[in-house]
């Protein structure tokens, strides 16, 4: 009896060996080559999350259920517009928006820059105590990347020689103005290099 269980346990055994051994060579090999491309039907991931692209996707009078995207169709090319258009980057609009802030940060340098420099030469200027009549100067002043006057004049002056004299003392007290140093040297030039400043009567320097 025991004899008999053994050669059923041991015929078990084998047969099942070897339907393993058939299962393993009966698996069949997958031929894929490795330069061969896969290709993806993004327009079917699309249908599948149609709540997100609902408002995107143009009625091509067919409906919903029956809408079928080749390749080549006419209705794929439409639909490829309309949903990606709205993300397309306009260039121009980019390298505007780019122009404005720029410009945006030269003119705040120029300010900026022009503010020192009224400043500094208001700190030195000492006007005429008695002066009955409203009385406007202009200065033209020529500066070296560096910063330093190289010359100025009183381009525009005034009628009353008391209030010319005190600008032109006011200006023989400065010597340069390194805030240009900050400036980009193309700003410096269009802006800086020559440049006038009006000198008013009521103390104001523009």
């Amino acid at each position: 009896m025991n004899r008999a269980l053994t050669s059923l346990n041991t015929l078990l055994l084998i047969l099942l060996f070897l339907s393993l051994i058939f299962s393993i060579f009966s698996i069949p090999k997958l031929d894929i080559d490795e330069k061969q491309s896969i290709r993806v039907n993004f327009y079917e991931l699309i249908q599948e999350d149609d709540q997100l692209f609902n408002s995107s996707i143009p009625d091509l009078g067919m409906k919903k259920e029956t809408k079928s995207f080749s390749s080549n169709s006419k209705e794929q090319k439409a639909v490829e517009t309309a949903i990606f258009s709205k993300f397309k980057i306009n260039k121009t609009d980019i390298k505007n928006e780019i122009s404005k802030i720029k410009l945006s940060m030269e003119r705040d340098d120029i300010l900026r820059v022009s503010a020192i420099i009224q400043e500094r030469i208001s700190s030195v200027w000492i006007k005429p105590n008695s002066l009955s009549e409203s009385l406007v100067a202009k200065v033209l002043i020529n500066l070296a990347p560096s910063g330093e006057i190289l010359d100025f004049d009183l381009i525009e002056p005034s009628s009353n020689n008391f209030f010319n004299e005190s600008i032109l003392t006011a200006m023989n007290k400065m010597t340069f103005f390194e805030e240009v140093l900050s400036l980009d040297r193309k700003l410096f030039e269009q802006n800086f290099r020559n440049f006038n400043l009006v000198f008013k009567s009521s103390g104001e320097i523009e």
